[in-house]
């Protein structure tokens, strides 16, 4: 039995009518194929309705936003950086290190009306202007602390940012000036540097630090990667890589990009809650290329986003979602995880990586002609039959039904006899003949389309 359809079938392909003898002529509108066919005595009506209710694929989940967290607000999506043809996220700064301080960081919201918020109890985070990826600009609050960390640091002091994929960047400071508070140079994204703003509300103090170095976390040398289903200890995470999996046709994807899936388990073993918003969890490809999690594609994995909090010898499922390029580089796929971003303590994880099986194109079904016969005993429906895929199509009695309001209807013959093999990019005109129902109308399917069938004395 051939693949019942799983989304609506496409317009079918365009074409007359082919004759046929014809024992009583009657008049046919095809809805499907948009024409009238006149011949004579009588109306009968055909017109396509939606195919039978299925499940959605599994690329046609809506993706469903994360639940709030109790942390200060993060955007819904990191920006996007084009690799090839597809938009990537990029990894986000997560703490700076400076003046002997460790600083964590967090983003800004995206058109908020004050950008430079923070919440009560949170003076000691920097807050990174979001989208500054090229001088990345953070603003401190006006703290005494903050202001003796700003004006302490000496020409030349290194400051380090750390991203969200485990990156760490260095810069070295030049001198603190005072600019006006929102003046506008200290936004330019000109030249890769880091502008630290002391947030006065009279002048602001600016620290900016021209990049000097990058390093990136790799493998170490001989480094070995845990393998799927294996459990490792990670700092007070237990955790175990379930399975990776991509899916194509996301809703919202941009064109050239699918979503890929890491479907984990974590259990605490602290005495503290941990928190999987702060947590590395970076994918590397076979190529190198790295990927954040974009949360928001999360409750379109097999088990949702992880919770907001993972209390004390609690474990929990859940999926890391990814925006990747459909040409995803293999054949293994590089897991990094750590449940702290500024902590050395860290884990990789090999995952097998092969791209998902484009989804076979459904077949085209288009009804030429429908008319009774044999004194009207005898439904004669003419259709034609177009595989667009590479495989062969086979059609059999189990695709084929007619149903009304008298009950279902009886095929008498198919022609030709089934099976109907229809190969590769190929079309087939076939005629059925069922016996005349006792109604008006009819619904015939083919191959999950279905088409109603009106008019009939």
């Amino acid at each position: 039995m051939a693949e019942q359809p799983t989304s609506s079938p496409k317009p079918p392909r365009g074409g007359g009518p082919t004759s046929i003898r014809l024992s009583r002529p009657l008049v046919i509108v095809g809805g499907i194929i948009g024409a009238l066919l006149l011949i004579a005595l009588g109306f009968l009506f055909v017109r396509s309705l939606l195919p039978s209710p299925t499940e959605p694929g599994p690329g046609e989940s809506p993706l469903e936003t994360p639940p709030t967290s109790p942390l200060p607000p993060t955007p819904v999506a990191p920006p996007l950086v084009e690799v090839g043809e597809s938009e990537v996220p990029l990894a986000v700064p997560t703490l700076l290190e400076v003046g002997g301080r460790s600083i964590p960081v967090r983003p800004s919201l995206p058109q908020a009306e004050d950008p430079w918020a923070v919440e009560a109890g949170q003076s000691d985070t920097a807050v990174w202007l979001y989208g500054t990826v090229v001088n990345y600009v953070l603003g401190l609050p006006p703290t005494d602390e903050n202001r003796e960390t700003v004006r302490g640091i000496q020409k030349g002091d290194p400051l380090v940012l750390r991203l969200s994929d485990g990156s760490r960047i260095t810069f070295r400071a030049l001198l603190p000036d005072e600019v006006p508070v929102g003046s506008e140079e200290v936004f330019e994204q000109t030249q890769p540097r880091l502008t630290l703003i002391l947030l006065d509300p009279t002048a602001w103090t600016v620290l900016r630090a021209d990049f000097e170095a990058v390093v990136e976390p790799t493998p170490a040398t001989g480094e070995r990667m845990a393998e799927v289903g294996q459990t490792v200890q990670v700092g007070d995470a237990r955790v175990v890589v379930l399975e990776g999996h991509a899916e194509r046709g996301g809703a919202g994807l941009a064109p050239g990009t699918m979503l890929y899936f890491v479907e984990v388990l974590v259990r605490n073993t602290g005495d503290a809650a941990l928190t999987p918003s702060t947590f590395l969890m970076v994918l590397e490809d076979g190529k190198g290329n790295r990927y954040t999690p974009s949360p928001s594609a999360a409750g379109a994995g097999k088990h949702g986003p992880l919770p907001e909090s993972i209390g004390p010898g609690r474990e929990v499922k859940g999926s890391v979602a990814y925006v990747v390029p459909e040409d995803l580089a293999g054949p293994n796929l590089i897991w990094t995880f750590s449940p702290t971003p500024a902590s050395e303590v860290r884990t990789r994880f090999s995952i097998p990586y092969a791209p998902p099986a484009n989804p076979a194109p459904l077949p085209e079904v288009t009804i030429l002609e429908a008319f009774l016969g044999e004194n009207g005993t005898i439904l004669h429906v003419v259709a034609e039959i177009h595989n667009p895929g590479d495989e062969i199509l086979t059609v059999t009695a189990d695709d084929i039904a007619l149903s009304s309001s008298a009950g279902p209807g009886r095929l008498q013959t198919p022609s030709p006899p089934f099976p109907w093999v229809i190969a590769g990019g190929k079309t087939r005109q076939v005629e059925l003949q069922f016996d005349r129902p006792e109604a008006s109308t009819a619904v015939v399917t083919i191959l999950g389309y279905t088409f109603e069938i009106s008019g009939m004395p």
